[in-house]
């Protein structure tokens, strides 16, 4: 049996976690003959922003965050477009220029730590502030792996898969019809329907006030049998019911038993942990959680006390792609699955398909299948086939925008990221 040498073992790793870590990436920050084991000290220099406004079959406002550095390496995140979302970004120029931006994890708990102080201390609303950071730690991720010359898959702990399984947001039935043959195409497998109650707001003797009558729970239950008619048997089936009260969804969710439904989801609000507990327990079809929550500790309680079936962390919302991991892990000691929220723009969807990637025990991505839903980036765009989406293998995000594409949806009054 031959010796083994663990003098030599080290030394071998150090040399393999040298290339690793440096990519090919040299002082300059342009690639190197591979000689060297260290990777450019990266500092930050500036945080930009930009607003888009699309109207690709679904209305949606986004806004690009870049974070430039010395070495000329950019990184690229998105969350949702508000001046108060906006004004949070720029807020932490002060805390983030002149760090190392690889240094993710840390920068995440000051900026959090930041925000808690200034905005909010015993009443902090995680809201806006939350989702500001979400979009910052994004792109730190991509800078991160641009640098270094790996994935960021690879720095939340490396892929469970190779594609991510996609669930599309359809609307309504007739919405769905309109767009089958591009569905088909796709192959996508699960389907979200929006079936709120508030819907039938309109019928009479439908709603009495907050409360749903018998004729608005037929009216209901009779749109989810011309949906399961329309939509080829093996492609399962889940709906968003906002029912308002915890009466509603309970009646809601127990007639709806014999469509053996995927989830439903957000059916009563994120509000009362008891009521969800209650809610979960009194029926078979699943409850999935998650789109209205931010950060783990938001989460954990409804993990404890098995109050939700599915979890859907959004990393526009939850606190970005490494909090939504650690979500997903918590969840997975709970026995859960999770299905992640997305209404992002192509920068998001390729960050999430590298979250999905990394989590143990994922199910499906929310996608909404806009057309051209990639149309801002440029060079290599992640290929849909047998409802998945492939996980980009470049560096970072594996993603580069197309800025003269993206000029062409920039909100009124606005430059692309200051120029």
């Amino acid at each position: 049996m031959p010796f083994f040498d663990r003098r030599k073992f080290m030394t071998s790793l150090t040399g393999v976690a040298g290339a690793t870590l440096a990519g090919s990436i040299g002082a300059s920050g342009e690639p190197s003959s591979g000689d060297s084991h260290s990777y450019p000290k990266l500092r930050i220099t500036d945080i930009k922003t930009t607003m888009l406004k699309v109207d690709w079959g679904w209305q949606r406002n986004w806004m690009l965050i870049r974070i430039d550095t010395d070495q000329g390496i950019s990184g690229y995140g998105d969350t949702w477009a508000s001046d108060q979302a906006r004004a949070h970004v720029l807020s932490y120029r002060k805390l983030l220029l002149g760090k190392d931006p690889t240094n993710v994890e840390k920068l995440f708990r000051q900026m959090m730590s930041r925000a808690y102080i200034n905005f909010g201390g015993a009443h902090f609303d995680s809201g806006v502030q939350v989702h500001a950071v979400s979009g910052l730690e994004t792109a730190l991720w991509d800078l991160t792996g641009k640098a270094i010359g790996v994935p960021v898959y690879k720095l939340l702990g490396g892929k469970y898969r190779d594609k991510v399984r996609l669930y599309c947001c359809v609307g309504s039935l007739q919405d769905y019809l309109k767009r089958l043959s591009d569905y088909q195409q796709m192959g996508i497998t699960c389907v979200k329907f929006d079936v709120t109650p508030p819907n039938v707001m309109g019928i009479p003797d439908a709603m009495m006030e907050s409360h749903l009558t018998r004729k608005g729970l037929n009216l209901l239950v009779g749109s989810l049998e011309e949906i399961r008619q329309e939509v080829n048997k093996d492609v399962e089936i889940s709906v968003e019911a906002r029912c308002g009260t915890l009466s509603n969804a309970m009646r809601y969710l127990k007639a709806v038993e014999p469509f053996d439904l995927a989830w439903v989801e957000d059916p009563i609000p994120p509000t009362d942990v008891e009521a969800w507990a209650t809610l979960t327990a009194s029926s078979h079809t699943p409850t999935l959680i998650g789109e209205g929550l931010h950060l783990r500790h938001e989460f954990l309680e409804f993990f404890r006390r098995s109050a939700v079936r599915f979890v859907a962390p959004d990393f526009q919302i939850c606190g970005g792609l490494s909090e939504a991991k650690k979500i997903a892990e918590l969840a997975d000691i709970h026995h859960l699955l999770t299905c992640p929220h997305n209404a992002s723009s192509a920068i998001g969807i390729a960050a999430a398909a590298h979250a999905c990637a990394a989590m143990p025990n994922f199910l499906a991505l929310e996608f909404h299948a806009m057309p051209g839903w990639d149309r801002i980036l440029k060079g290599y765009r992640p290929k849909i086939s047998n409802g998945h989406i492939e996980v980009p293998e470049g560096p970072g995000l594996g993603v580069e925008l197309d800025e003269e594409e993206t000029r062409k949806y920039l909100m009124d009054g606005e430059t692309y990221f200051g120029t």
